[in-house]
């Protein structure tokens, strides 16, 4: 394609965007109590996201776009579900979740033998497991939603409703609320806990629905049957011996298993629920952070400074969902000063290139994963300075779906 065709392309866009953004704000002036009320996102900056679309900041314009060829490319492909083909877990249900691990690999002197662990290294064989199908559902329902509620083309709404029911609804095919069979080592009789970590891919597929409540074709019966759902995943991950097990987890393990649980009982008006997770935070921002801000959990991985960025992004989304229920764990400060800013501070440099990092890390750190951790950074703590050092950063923008649905404050 020439370059001046693409220009042209782009030109037709900018205009779309720009017709459809005047429909909004007509629309919302006639609805004004039309904002959703978001868990990760932030319902009341939406209509500013769809002025920024309609004015056509480019940010946003990109990140729609980028949204719409999703969806444009899932109005083509099939509705994924959990029980196509695959193996079957050991329970036999094709309902149920079944993954195998990512760090396991057959052993060379014992090829036929369990499999062992090779800490950092993906064995490409995982993507045979049902974790490509529930990766395909999300990737799914997060572009067909937000194209959906940005454009107003109704036939992204009708197939992200056709795939939530799909997976979670509907009898015939719908996924067992839990992930007992998650991250499966092979030739190992053991159910691992780690398995729970599969089900944080979902974490935007609650907005996405969330939105779609506006939306006349998901019913009231389609809402209430999928809250019902991950409030049932909330009650499995607080009675399962092996949910249970990760809840333990001294390490980023633990974090995103309350991030995840907070998210579900929250989503699942099980508020008693979600505050007892809250509680025990404190003792968890004590226990994995240094008085001078390392991660020490974090700091045995070959990839040390990547799950050092992770738990810290991990404790700041369950800080952030904690103030839906006014607990501020941004202001948790031990008597050593044990916080998670000062996790981040510490990071900082290393992120940055200024020092360097003086621990394994088997390849360089994720600048994606970075990007995300100071985007949350600066809406959780309010400070515009965590929205400087995105700049500074070689990929300083997290996913389109963030950019849209949780943006930085105007002016940032």
């Amino acid at each position: 394609m020439n370059t001046l065709l693409k220009q042209y392309l782009n030109y037709l866009f900018l205009l779309f965007l720009f017709m459809l953004g005047t429909g909004f704000a007509i629309a919302q002036d006639s609805e004004s109590n039309a904002r959703p009320s978001l868990l990760l996102g932030q319902g009341d900056q939406l209509s500013r996201v769809k002025q920024g679309l309609a004015a056509g900041n480019p940010p946003l314009v990109a990140a729609l776009k980028k949204i719409v060829e999703n969806a444009d490319a899932a109005l083509t492909q099939r509705v994924a579900n959990v029980v196509d083909e695959g193996a079957l877990p050991p329970s036999g249900d094709a309902h149920d979740y079944y993954s195998y691990s990512p760090y396991w690999w057959p052993d060379p002197e014992h090829p036929d033998g369990p499999y062992i662990w090779r800490d950092g290294e993906i064995n490409p064989d995982r993507k045979t497991s049902d974790i490509s199908r529930i990766e395909a559902m999300v990737k799914r329902v997060t572009s067909l939603v937000p194209a959906w509620y940005f454009t107003g083309d109704e036939r992204y709404a009708e197939s992200a409703a056709e795939q939530l029911r799909a997976w979670f609804l509907n009898p015939a095919t719908k996924m067992n609320p839990n992930v007992k069979f998650g991250q499966k080592r092979r030739g190992h009789n053991y159910n691992s806990p780690s398995g729970v970590l599969e089900a944080w891919r979902m974490r935007w597929v609650i907005d996405s629905a969330i939105l779609l409540e506006a939306y006349p074709g998901w019913t009231e019966k389609d809402a209430n049957g999928l809250r019902s759902w991950f409030s049932q995943f909330a009650t499995w991950m607080v009675e399962s011996p092996t949910a249970i097990e990760e809840s333990m987890q001294p390490n980023n393990h633990g974090s995103l298993y309350n991030a995840q649980l907070i998210l579900y009982a929250l989503y699942g008006e099980n508020l008693a629920l979600a505050r007892k997770q809250l509680d025990g935070m404190p003792a968890r921002i004590f226990s994995q952070v240094f008085i001078d801000g390392r991660q020490p959990q974090e700091l045995i991985r070959t990839r040390s400074l990547n799950y050092s960025i992770y738990n810290a992004r991990a404790l700041i989304t369950v800080a952030r969902l904690g103030r839906h229920l006014d607990y501020n764990l941004f202001a948790y400060r031990s008597l050593e000063g044990r916080s998670i800013k000062l996790a981040v501070d510490y990071m900082t440099p290393f992120i940055l290139g200024e020092k360097e990092w003086p621990i394994v890390q088997i390849r360089p750190h994720s600048n994606g994963g970075a990007a995300r951790l100071y985007w949350n950074a600066a809406k959780g703590f309010q400070d515009r300075e965590y929205a400087n050092l995105l700049r500074r950063l070689p990929t300083s923008l997290p996913s389109p779906i963030e950019q849209l649905l949780d943006p930085l404050p105007e002016g940032w």
